[in-house]
């Protein structure tokens, strides 16, 4: 082969190679190449989100309560009295029964008088009699027929006489117990026929204006409470009374570690009564705290209380919580954000850090 074809067909292979590298006509979509790649990285985008677990979420956001909490209780008379004998004897009337209204100065048992009467014309007698001797010897004494000893000794028998026959009246006023405060008589009175000694009850009256319901506070709420702080209260059969705190115990209960707390209520006209259950409120300080449904709690892992937020739109986060209230639709708690998208749907087939899809629920979206 001669040296002009060899040259003639290399030159013809360098041509044939210069129109297929495309720089004379370019091949179709090759200048398209970076807006391809951008549509195959939205196309795998989107076909990762289809495959995301889907979650409903509503905006939860935070607000500026005051925050109760309720302590169980009862009613209480405010004072209770009990009237006891002072003297020995047989209750011959008994006035009054179990639930009676009595004022200071009736009648609730009278005792019989027994000798009483006897021994106090024997005590006047003797009085009589002392002062007629000691009159007799003051005249004695003055004319000289009578020493002055004899003269103090008289006055001593005289006084004497005075103290006993004192003694003997008041043991008569004994037998006679009346009430010493207005109230209402509680309980079993002693009876007619029933004997008493000094210091046995005779019956016992309860103040029930004002009126008293006696709670028992946890230790750690202790410190929200003080004497003459204003608070309420609510009775189990309906009635929600106001009033001020007048008592707190110095010493928890042993068993409970709780310290007694006493409001007082107005009880115009003795409606309410004693024993009734009842719920004590105590206010704590305000706090700012999210109200939500006590099915959006959920556990973690290591078993603490919260619930899963979305944070950066699309990623679960668990949130722990404290509740500090609660009420019949839902639970005040602390510990989230001011504002948090809270999972409300799907709360408890997701993790923390996952990615998911992100739907606002039918009631956020009202």
């Amino acid at each position: 082969m001669s040296k002009s074809y060899l040259w003639s067909a290399i030159f013809a292979l360098a041509i044939i190679g210069w129109f297929g590298s495309g720089y004379v006509l370019p091949a179709n979509g090759v200048g398209d190449t970076s807006t391809t790649e951008e549509k195959q990285k939205s196309q795998a985008k989107a076909d990762e989100l289809a495959k995301l677990f889907l979650v409903g979420v509503r905006e939860s956001k935070a607000v500026e309560r005051v925050n109760v909490f309720p302590v169980r209780g009862t009613t209480e008379a405010s004072r209770i009295v009990e009237v006891r004998a002072r003297t020995n004897g047989i209750v011959e009337k008994q006035s009054f029964d179990d639930g009676d209204r009595v004022r200071a100065g009736d009648l609730l048992c009278q005792l019989d008088t027994g000798a009483r009467k006897a021994q106090m014309a024997r005590a006047k007698a003797a009085l009589a009699s002392a002062k007629r001797d000691l009159e007799a010897t003051i005249k004695l004494a003055s004319s000289n027929f009578a020493a002055k000893a004899k003269v103090a000794s008289d006055r001593a028998a005289m006084e004497l006489a005075q103290a006993e026959l004192a003694q003997i009246e008041l043991d008569m006023k004994w037998t006679q117990i009346r009430s010493p405060i207005e109230g209402v008589l509680r309980g079993k009175p002693a009876q007619s026929g029933n004997y008493l000694q000094s210091g046995s009850m005779c019956a016992t009256v309860h103040i029930m204006n004002p009126l008293i319901v006696a709670a028992q506070v946890p230790e750690r709420l202790l410190p929200n409470v003080t004497e003459g702080m204003q608070a309420g209260a609510k009775l189990v059969t309906g009635e929600t009374v106001e009033g001020k705190i007048t008592s707190i115990a110095m010493a928890s209960d042993r068993e409970t570690r709780t310290f007694r707390v006493e409001l007082e209520v107005a009880n115009a006209g003795e409606k309410l009564r004693e024993g009734i259950t009842s719920e004590l409120y105590i206010n704590l300080p305000k706090v700012v705290a999210h109200k939500l449904a006590a099915s959006a709690l959920t556990l973690s892992d290591d078993g603490k209380l919260g619930v899963r937020i979305v944070v950066d739109k699309n990623k679960v986060k668990f949130a722990p919580i404290k509740i500090v209230s609660q009420e019949a639709d839902g639970v005040w708690v602390t510990g989230l954000p001011e504002t948090a998208m809270l999972i409300v749907d799907g709360q408890d087939f997701v993790v923390d850090g996952q990615t998911v899809e992100v739907a606002v629920s039918a009631a956020e979206a009202s």
